[in-house]
């Protein structure tokens, strides 16, 4: 009974950690494209079927689908051709907020026992830079996005890299989206500002190495129901 209990436990945290407020980022080693969840310097399992897509982007903007590989209750892509960026879309499923129980995650949307605070969908998007190109200071598709407005990976620490949020391709809506001020990875839980124009925002870089900016966005579809968008962009710079 004891050792049933204590894996009880263990489900419910591993459980409760996959559907916490994490973040996303895309960390390419050698051949490989690696999917981080969590925040930096502590990262948590996640599902491969939230995954909906990996993409390789060449230096003539052509598009490969990447297939995900499981790896330590993570995943990683290989890169079998020469890209100069990645994506990843996560999904990460519809949530409900009720008096009685908190925040609950299901596959879809469904009856839930109690008063409804809040509830709707949530998704997770990612896109690292591997080798600056032409083109990567405008949007790339992705539903929501952190667009860099000059070559990031030339940057040095204290540096200042002017970005802009998009959504659906059109500048971020200022209502409902914040966004980190620093790009320092060992940050693990970095500031984030709300949006007051949709307009550029500077973003301070950190130490030289793996640099990830954060982007969060709730779009309300009216007093109850929204939908949740978290996204990132990451590079590396030199010293």
């Amino acid at each position: 009974m004891m050792k049933k209990t204590v894996l009880a436990m263990v489900l419910v945290m591993a459980f409760a950690s996959i559907c916490s407020a994490h973040d996303m980022w895309l960390e390419n080693k050698g051949r490989k494209a690696f999917l981080m969840y969590g925040h930096p310097g502590a990262t948590d399992p996640y599902p491969l079927s939230r995954i909906t897509a990996m993409t390789g982007i060449s230096e003539n903007n052509w598009k490969t689908s990447l297939e995900p590989v499981y790896n330590k209750g993570g995943a990683f892509a290989w890169l079998d051709d020469d890209y100069t960026m990645l994506t990843v879309e996560f999904d990460n499923r519809y949530w409900y907020h009720t008096e009685e129980a908190g925040w609950e995650n299901f596959d879809l949307p469904r009856q839930v026992c109690g008063r409804v605070i809040d509830e709707g969908r949530s998704y997770k998007l990612s896109k690292t830079i591997i080798k600056w190109t032409h083109g990567m200071d405008k949007p790339i598709g992705q539903r929501a996005e952190i667009v860099p407005l000059k070559d990031p990976t030339k940057l040095k620490e204290g540096d200042s890299l002017p970005v802009m949020m998009y959504f659906e391709g059109m500048p971020m809506p200022a209502a409902g989206a914040r966004i980190s001020v620093s790009s320092d990875r060992n940050i693990e839980h970095p500031e984030l500002v709300s949006l007051k124009e949709s307009k550029p925002v500077n973003v301070k870089i950190g130490p030289a190495g793996r640099q990830v900016i954060i982007g969060k966005y709730e779009k309300r579809i009216d007093d109850i129901r929204r939908v949740w968008y978290a996204f990132s962009l990451s590079f590396r710079t030199g010293k």
